[in-house]
């Protein structure tokens, strides 16, 4: 009998890291919560109109966990046009969400007649995209506990303009570094006061087939780490332009990691290019392997004290009885599976004494999740044995 407890305690141990390496890495959720068309503040646009700005956040369904990563999205466009409803810039939001991330997927001010590469000295189409883009990450930092958000884990990143607008909002924070950009309003790094509270601050950086304009905003090796994702066909963002980024990076020692498409054209991810799909999947690959390392965390059982907690039969087949020392107004049983999708859910009120019955729930090994009266919760293992 003690070989059988080692080895079964063996199993669930290597179960839980597999579920925990999985989340983040790959696919584990089926459907998502979409939150869509929702507002993360205002702007003052290039007409001298207020507009509203818009996002869309994909969360997994059904998902536990009470702090997420946070991945803020920006689409391109070149500052005129562009949307968050572009299809292979929600596909790639989802393809994300689906990993265990919390993904926002935002709209930001735009100015039809910009031309970026004759504008030398008005480049407000830029800063309003950057102020907005600081007013994304200050708005989720403030209503992480709506969101379930870490707001140690936030990152930003997005393609071609999008891009630039994310390396503009992780790297430009002072006040030197917006000599560039002479007609930024307000002529400040930060734009509007929305949210002041909270930093405007990342930990990581997408850059897809963007650039900064001056590169010295990437000051040193503690600055966020950097994916730089590029065509070395670009003809609209010249590849000879966007290496700056990386040489500045291994200038002063910031990680970045790297990846070239050979003869692709500018963000051949697009909906609609040849082989979208293709670079698609390894754009959202490349993402994974730059964040899965930063974000990654073993699971920690929390044991609320003096619950008294006893559940038996374990292992257990068709029922199981669990046993508190006082009852709660509400609570919410759950039982995960070792790839993070809740296989049962069950509600009691005014109990301590609850009998869950099984059914059809395959054998294997389980995470038994009590949420007790919304703010407290237990966790336990389970195994559940062939019936």
């Amino acid at each position: 009998m003690r070989y059988k407890i080692n080895w079964v305690c063996f199993i669930w141990v290597f179960c839980l890291q597999s579920f925990y390496a999985q989340r983040y890495l790959t696919n584990v959720y089926a459907q998502l919560d979409s939150i869509i068309g929702s507002t993360y503040g205002n702007s003052i646009d290039y007409l001298g109109n207020t507009q509203n700005l818009l996002y869309d956040l994909y969360s997994p369904k059904a998902d536990t966990a009470q702090k997420r990563p946070l991945i803020i999205y920006i689409h391109g466009g070149g500052f005129t046009s562009g949307s968050r409803t572009y299809p292979s810039v929600k596909l790639l939001c989802q393809n994300m969400a689906k990993k265990g991330y919390a993904v926002a997927n935002i709209d930001y001010r735009l100015d039809p007649s910009f031309q970026l590469y004759n504008s030398n000295s008005n480049r407000r189409a830029m800063t309003d995209a950057m102020h907005d883009a600081k007013q994304a990450i200050r708005y989720f930092k403030a209503n992480a506990n709506t969101f379930k958000l870490d707001t140690n884990k936030i990152y930003i990143g997005g393609e071609s303009a999008g891009a630039i607008t994310a390396m503009m909002a992780s790297f430009i924070d002072k006040q030197a570094e917006m000599l560039p950009y002479p007609m930024a309003n307000p002529n400040n790094p930060i734009g509007s006061s929305n949210n002041s509270m909270v930093s405007n601050s990342v930990k990581g950086t997408l850059c897809l087939c963007g650039m900064i304009l001056d590169t010295t905003a990437i000051e040193n090796s503690l600055n966020p780490p950097i994916l730089w994702n590029h065509g070395s066909a670009d003809s609209f963002i010249p590849i000879s332009l966007a290496f700056n980024v990386v040489l500045r990076a291994a200038h002063v020692g910031l990680p970045i990691q790297t990846k070239l498409y050979n003869g692709a054209t500018h963000c051949p991810w697009y909906y609609g290019n040849p082989n979208w799909q293709l670079y698609l999947d390894s754009v959202t690959t490349e993402i994974t392997n730059l964040l899965y390392p930063k974000v990654v965390t073993s699971i920690k059982t929390k044991e609320i004290k003096n619950t008294g907690l006893k559940m038996f039969p374990n292992p257990c087949n068709e029922k199981l009885n669990i046993v508190l020392d006082k009852s709660y107004k509400n609570i919410t049983v759950y039982l995960i599976s070792t790839i993070n999708q809740i296989q049962l859910k069950k509600h009691f009120e005014n109990s301590n004494k609850l009998l869950i019955e099984l059914g059809d729930i395959l054998p294997g090994f389980y995470l038994l999740r009590l949420e007790l009266d919304g703010s407290n919760y237990i966790e336990e293992k389970l195994i559940i044995e062939n019936k």
